[in-house]
């Protein structure tokens, strides 16, 4: 599938006075040198051609084309400058659109029929050093049994309850790691893994999004929050459809938190931070970024909960058992 665009101009009663047939009229009277050729090479009737024009000029007040003079069939039309102009404004306008055309329709549309699926990156590079100086590992990259996402929850490991809630139909996923055991990890569960060496938070982000180019907007979900459900990743998502170029957060009684989905025009900023900065980084520099983003509030306060420590692990299982009997 493939939008299609028809730019028109209204005139204050709402009657159509230039569009796509004007334009092209006024581009081959200066082509054919005559309104009456060029109606002719339309195949339209001179008449038709004629009373456009006048229409036209009746609502912009000033003519669109002017007599010549001369030549070998006698004299003929050519286009005022003022003609000129609108055509060049019409034409840029027309651009304009059809560029948001194709970028509202890629975001309203993604993931139906053809249209490519909006992105998400799983951030899975942390070295989730508070998780493992609680438990009294060294300072360095984690072995398989130390590593946070690994940890069972519930008899399943924390990345993998992550990558539960991200549904197949909706979203293309890659998850982004340094770690060996979990890119391990997600080649058993069949989930596309790219693995690298960058040191910070926007290293991650950049491999994310080079894995995922074209893709309209990208949902960033941290590896190590294990309770998002599907259901509020699906509404992200339809937020983010119904509303083309917001920025879209998941909260938790108004207190934006992740996951969160950034638009396309947004992803090469992301991809060009540096250091250990993040999107969080990006909404607190560029203070007109905030006022598009849209929240959706979680189900449970657990959908927002991260695992730092084996101590949140500890809480997250007991809280998520407590409930399980509750209801």
């Amino acid at each position: 599938m493939k939008p299609d665009l028809r730019a028109y101009l209204l005139g204050f009663e709402g009657a159509r006075v230039f569009g796509p047939g004007p334009r092209e009229l006024l581009e081959r009277v200066e082509s054919e040198g005559s309104l009456r050729a060029a109606a002719i090479s339309m195949g339209m009737a001179y008449t038709k051609a004629s009373r456009m024009v006048k229409t036209a000029e009746a609502s912009f007040g000033f003519p669109l084309t002017e007599r010549t003079i001369g030549g070998v069939g006698g004299g003929g039309s050519r286009l005022t400058t003022e003609a000129r102009d609108l055509l060049d404004r019409y034409e840029a306008f027309e651009a304009a659109c059809e560029d948001d055309l194709r970028r509202n329709f890629s975001e309203c549309f993604s993931g139906f029929a053809d249209v490519p699926r909006i992105g998400c990156v799983v951030m899975a590079s942390g070295l989730g050093r508070r998780f493992r100086r609680a438990a009294g590992a060294a300072d360095a990259l984690p072995a398989a049994d130390e590593d946070k996402l690994l940890q069972p929850l519930l008899g399943v490991p924390v990345l993998q309850h992550t990558l539960s809630s991200l549904p197949e139909n909706m979203l293309n996923v890659v998850v982004v790691t340094r770690s060996e055991a979990v890119e391990g990890l997600c080649e058993d569960l069949g989930v596309r893994c790219v693995r690298h060496a960058g040191a910070y938070q926007s290293d991650t982000i950049r491999q994310g999004l080079r894995a995922l180019s074209g893709v309209p907007g990208c949902l960033f979900v941290p590896g190590d929050q294990p309770m998002v459900t599907e259901a509020s990743v699906r509404a992200l998502v339809g937020e983010y459809q119904l509303h083309p170029g917001s920025i879209v957060r998941l909260a938790w009684r108004g207190i934006p938190a992740s996951p969160i989905l950034w638009p396309s025009e947004d992803l090469p900023a992301l991809a060009a931070l540096e250091g250990d900065a993040g999107g969080s980084a990006l909404l607190a520099r560029r203070e007109e970024l905030g006022r598009r983003v849209r929240l959706v509030e979680a189900t449970h306060e657990l959908e927002v909960a991260d695992v730092d420590t084996p101590d949140d692990l500890e809480r997250i299982e007991t809280l998520v058992r407590d409930w399980e009997e509750l209801v």
